[in-house]
């Protein structure tokens, strides 16, 4: 992260009457109608909060255009407790590790806590010291916020941000200022370098709108105002750093970069009380010089002209300046945008330039041919998906220095949202693995940061194995590895992916999960209870197979333990008791399935077993022509079942018991299988329900007669 912090943003006013300070005051003003009626529509349409999370995929991230960078969460101004947004900068706390976003409303700063980013929380709130304005800004040195507004009678406002860690709730906590500088009234802007404990207020009402320069080092509580410049005219944002560029008259000391509205000036201010200039510069097409920030070996600037997308009719442009002799600045080169949106504030990350510009979002550039004068644009994040266009709109500014990679970023009307830059691109080659097996893990480098690449795998547990990690990598590329030894790793298994490059570093997570081997059982029926003697060994459910056992009867789904007792044949519930609870009836068995039962052959049972029926009027149930009501067969049966044979069921041959007109050997034969029979007997010869010795002389005294 850059030691120096520096600043962004739009107007001031209160000039003496040259014909320069005429021409900004109209621009001004111009400006100012144009924002004040775009964000009081931004207004009506806030919302209360908003949460979402999606990776950027096929150029869009939960409906946002994108590429590269992953939306992660959103909060409403209504959420942040104002009405429009304007700077955001940030703080970690070193003691907690909890990173915060300092959020500038219309109305005060919200604080908000970034511990889970995909549910920030505004945990506290600080009011505007006079009145709601559109222009808010802040900035942190060590433990404390500095905030100014172009509000008349606003000041300089400290805010020690340690109280932050014994906040308690319900949130928002208002939150008081520490102590106030009210040496001047409104200013536009505060800017800070980091190293010195130097703070610069801009576009002031005192000193022509240049430097105010405070001491913070001493006590940080209480700025200090030790010394201005105002050489240089109206100071509309800037950079102080201490100097370590090529420049060797300079090295060292306190180096001020300002954008000062039709040039950049740069100051020598190591003494804050004889600040002195050291050059400017102009360029072509200027209309508003309005934000510069170094590359981080100080031999390069790159600066944003706010108004001339809309007055030129050009897409977004980016001013590369060449500062490696301080006393004199070379234009090197111009990048353009494939977009037009207005270019609002930049900032440098190692490597990589990113600019929030309006319409256009958040966009992440590449500085690897920066000495050429050439910028690429690798990725961006558009908070203000409906257009593009040169119109103030969008994403006023954002903070891309958070450890964790997370970067929020303000939208006049939309709220905060935090978005994820990606560098790598990971991918497991399964959502699980088994302890025993091992899990390939496809990589990439993405395009854009300068190589060599470092690799390293972060957060393994131990006793796995990493095979086939490159350690170094000299471009961008794919690359694939292997995780195994996972047996101490079960569970959901989180490692990081760190890449570090020259002036950059990133990391990706992986996660998937181990499974370790467990006893699988036979499901069969599908009832959800596998039977205990059929089982397999494995990481992964087979199919057909379970987690348990205990099923008594795996052949039926309806047969479990705990199910439902169904009047059914089964033990339903597998407690070794057949259908209780229900009510049993007596059925008696249809031999002859003619709807009739035999009084002789009986179940007690929930419902009618299959050859059952619930009523025993059957005379014989070993012939379906006899039962109740049935029609006279002459065969010699009481068909009907009253008790008689009637004429027209008497047989008309008695002892011709196969019906073939001989009464013969062969009747006497089915006569032997039945003797003895006392039940629904065919050869009962007469009639007496038995079939005896009486039967047998009846017959013998008709064998050999034919029925004839």
């Amino acid at each position: 992260m850059l030691v120096s912090i520096a600043v962004y943003s739009l107007k001031s006013q209160n000039f003496p009457m040259d014909a320069k300070v005429v021409k900004v005051n109209w621009m001004r003003s111009a400006r100012l109608g144009v924002l004040c009626w775009v964000v009081a529509c931004g207004w009506a349409l806030s919302a209360t909060v908003s949460q979402a999370q999606g990776d950027c995929v096929d150029g869009l991230a939960d409906g946002f255009p994108c590429e590269r960078m992953d939306f992660v969460s959103h909060l409403t101004p209504a959420a942040l407790g104002g009405t429009a947004l304007n700077d955001v900068w940030g703080w970690t706390d070193p003691v907690t590790g909890v990173e915060y976003a300092l959020v500038g409303l219309r109305e005060g700063l919200s604080i908000v806590d970034m511990s889970d980013p995909v549910y920030p929380v505004v945990v506290g709130w600080m009011p505007t010291a006079s009145v709601a304005s559109t222009w808010r800004d802040m900035k942190v040195y060590g433990d404390h916020v500095y905030v100014v507004s172009e509000a008349f009678g606003h000041g300089l406002q400290v805010l020690d941000l340690n109280l932050l860690r014994d906040l308690e709730g319900p949130f928002p906590v208002d939150l008081t200022p520490t102590s106030t500088a009210n040496q001047f009234s409104k200013a536009h802007n505060v800017v800070i370098n980091e190293s010195s404990g130097k703070l610069y207020v801009v576009g002031s009402n005192l000193a022509g709108g240049g430097l105010l320069i405070y001491d913070l080092a001493a006590n940080p509580a209480s700025p200090v105002l030790v010394g201005d410049f105002a050489e240089g005219g109206y100071s509309h944002d800037a950079q102080a750093v201490t100097y370590n560029g090529p420049d060797l008259a300079y090295q060292g000391k306190e180096i001020v970069f300002s954008a000062n509205a039709d040039f950049i000036v740069i100051v020598d201010a190591e003494d804050p009380s004889d600040a002195s200039l050291i050059s400017f510069a102009d360029y072509p097409d200027v209309h508003y010089t309005h934000q510069c920030w170094l590359t981080e070996d100080h031999k390069y600037l790159l600066m944003g002209d706010e108004l001339d997308e809309m007055n030129e009719g050009i897409n977004t442009r980016t001013l590369i300046w060449d500062v490696s002799d301080l006393d004199n600045p070379v234009l090197i080169g111009e990048h353009f945008s494939d977009v037009a949106a207005i270019d609002h504030n930049q900032y440098v990350v190692g490597n990589l330039l990113f600019q929030s510009n309006y319409r256009a979002g958040l966009r992440m550039l590449s500085l690897s041919n920066v000495a050429d004068g050439e910028l690429e644009e690798i990725a961006f994040f558009d908070v203000d998906p409906s257009s593009n266009s040169a119109t103030f709109s969008g994403s006023w500014s954002h903070y891309p220095y958070f450890e964790s990679g997370i970067i929020p970023v303000t939208s006049i009307g939309g709220g905060l949202y935090l978005a994820r830059p990606r560098f790598l691109q990971v991918t497991a080659a399964a959502d699980s693995v088994c302890a025993t097996g091992e899990v390939t893990v496809e990589a990439e480098v993405l395009p854009g940061l300068l190589p060599p690449y470092e690799l390293s795998l972060m957060d393994v547990p131990n006793g796995v194995t990493v095979s086939g990690l490159p350690t170094t990598l000299d471009a961008p590329g794919a690359f694939s590895f292997t995780l195994s030894g996972l047996q101490n790793a079960q569970g959901a298994l989180h490692v990081n992916l760190h890449l570090a490059a020259v002036g950059n570093e990133a990391t990706e997570p992986i996660h998937f999960v181990v499974t370790t081997q467990s006893f699988w059982y036979r499901d069969l029926d599908g009832d959800g209870v596998g039977d205990a003697n059929y089982y397999e060994f494995a990481c992964a459910q087979p199919a057909g197979y379970v987690d348990n056992f205990g099923d008594c009867n795996d052949q039926q789904a309806t047969v479990y333990p705990g199910a439902p007792e169904l009047c059914d044949l089964f033990d339903n519930d597998c407690d070794g008791e057949l259908n209780e609870g229900q009510t049993t009836t007596t059925f008696y068995a249809d031999a002859d399935n003619d709807g009739f039962g035999s009084p002789f052959n009986t179940v007690d049972f929930c419902l009618a077993p299959v050859g059952y029926v619930d009523n025993n009027l059957d005379c014989n149930d070993n012939n379906p022509a006899v039962y109740p009501g049935a029609s006279p067969t002459a065969t010699g049966y009481d068909n009907n079942c009253d008790g008689f044979i009637d004429d027209n069921e008497a047989h008309p041959c008695p002892g011709d018991f196969n019906f073939d007109g001989l009464i013969s050997v062969d009747d006497l034969l089915i006569f032997l299988t039945e003797f003895g029979c006392t039940t629904d007997c065919d050869s009962d010869f007469t009639g007496d329900g038995t079939v005896s010795v009486e039967d047998l002389l009846g017959f013998l005294s008709v064998f050999g007669d034919s029925c004839q």
